[in-house]
């Protein structure tokens, strides 16, 4: 029989990052914004800087405003976001091995989705690859205030899940992402990929090679070690 502080400690949910860890689509941001800055005279953003700037810290905009001094942000940004959607309705496609892991999990445990991109993003490749039943929230960018490392994504998806973060795990693929999740008191697992290997994941519960590797067993080993672990 489970004691009380067992079932506390109990992993509840999973909330999973969209851009990076479920859809290959870092590549695909990245082409949007060199396209949505070409006619200020911007042919490239190297992929060193893109990484750090914008996959791992969140500070694509700064970048821009210093690239293009002036520059209005947020027509920049819609026009980045119009391209996006162009280039993912014609080159969405999966990281390997996140369907399988996404509809196992969904079997035994809630899902929430927490992303940064819009809602028509998240939900064109999630229909497109039969995975939208397999998540009972979706958290999208009109749904909160700031962006990651701001937690208000993480703690909108485990609000509309009724769950206190501590039960739930956040599964990332940025120093952005992990920020927001540690920000929002969630445990969170990263899973790296090009654009966010160099990352400081310092805090993380775990580090995986490959979303493969996250079964429920392991995803509650580590929620259960996170939170035994010293403070």
């Amino acid at each position: 029989m489970e004691t009380g502080a067992t079932v506390a400690r109990s992993l509840r949910a999973i909330v999973f990052d969209f851009d990076g860890v479920i859809v290959d689509s870092e590549s695909l941001h990245h082409r949007a914004y060199e396209l949505a800055l070409e006619p200020f005279g911007v042919r490239e953003i190297p992929h060193e800087i893109y990484a750090d700037q914008f996959s791992n810290r969140g500070m694509g905009l700064e970048y821009c405003a210093r690239r293009v001094p002036g520059i209005d942000l947020r027509a920049l940004k819609q026009r980045k976001d119009d391209l996006f959607l162009e280039i993912l309705r014609r080159d969405a496609r999966l990281l390997p091995g996140a369907a399988g892991v996404v509809r196992s999990l969904a079997a035994e445990r809630p899902l929430a989705l927490a992303t940064g991109s819009d809602r028509t993003a998240a939900a064109l490749v999630l229909e497109r690859f039969d995975l939208l039943p397999s998540f009972r929230v979706l958290v999208a960018r009109e749904d909160y205030v700031r962006e990651k490392p701001d937690p208000g994504a993480f703690l909108r998806a485990c609000a509309l899940l009724k769950e206190v973060p501590a039960r739930c795990l956040a599964v990332e693929d940025s120093y952005k992402g992990l920020r927001a999740a540690r920000a929002a008191g969630m445990p969170c697992v990263v899973v790296p990929n090009d654009y966010t290997r160099e990352g400081d994941f310092t805090g993380a519960a775990a580090v995986l090679a490959s979303i493969c590797e996250l079964s429920l067993q392991r995803a509650e080993q580590i929620h259960r070690s996170h939170d035994e672990a010293p403070a």
